[in-house]
């Protein structure tokens, strides 16, 4: 990604114009009410203090965010900055595959995203977002009503995110869809609920301590041990 493809994914993120700098710096600037971000000749994005930022950082939510949508109970929405039409897609592979066990997590009953769906979505070609978006309208139905794209002004909401401990769920669930070239599409059967998913929320980068009384109150709805996968052998 080049340098003006960073500038217009941060104007259209922050929704501020840029101010180019001039022939001496050649860099681009940004400013916010917290921050100053300088996009210099190599692309490089450096906050005020001097510090070096990845884009992918500044796109994600901040925990002050998470915390303040928390509060308005509103859903997630997300730009589709960073993202490609197969890490899109990653995003509906990653739900489904956990979905029985995030539906317990959310309290809900419908489908995030439909089997069928799923299924057709797997024998489509997507690399583009723009290919994602074809491939959805071939398809011809809304067979993932837990996730809302929207291609003209590119972003995309995930419906169920209510509450801080749901915000960050998917929040990190993006996170992860953006890294991977392929996410499997099988739903994983467990006997033990808890470590599954704890297991899973670790791959997804929810560790330390910080993310502690998030794990908790994730892990609250489902059966089984967090820390054994077999409980009972342990004990004996």
């Amino acid at each position: 990604m080049d340098r003006k493809e960073k500038v217009k994914i941060l104007e259209r993120h922050f929704g501020i114009k840029s101010k180019y700098l001039g022939a001496l710096s050649f860099a681009y600037e940004i400013q916010t009410d917290g921050e100053t971000y300088t996009i210099d000749r190599e692309g490089r994005i450096i906050l005020k203090s001097g510090e070096e930022r990845q884009l992918e950082e500044i796109l994600e939510p901040r925990p002050e965010e998470v915390e303040a949508q928390a509060e308005l109970g509103v859903e997630l929405e997300i730009p589709m900055d960073g993202h490609q039409g197969n890490t899109l897609r990653n995003i509906l592979n990653l739900i489904y595959s956990k979905q029985p066990l995030i539906k317990k997590v959310l309290g809900i009953e419908e489908d995030l995203v439909e089997t069928d769906f799923i299924e057709a979505l797997k024998e489509e070609r997507v690399k583009s977002i723009d290919s994602f978006e074809k491939a959805l309208n071939k398809i011809g139905y809304n067979g993932h009503p837990g996730v809302d794209f929207d291609f003209e002004n590119k972003t995309f909401t995930f419906k169920h995110a209510k509450g801080e401990a749901a915000i960050w769920l998917f929040a990190l669930i993006n996170k992860k869809a953006k890294t991977q070239k392929f996410s499997q599409v099988k739903q994983t059967e467990t006997d033990n609920e808890k470590y599954t998913f704890r297991t899973w929320l670790n791959s997804l980068g929810m560790i330390g301590k910080d993310y502690g009384e998030i794990r908790k109150e994730l892990l609250e709805n489902l059966s089984g041990n967090p820390s054994f996968r077999h409980p009972k052998r342990e004990e004996a």
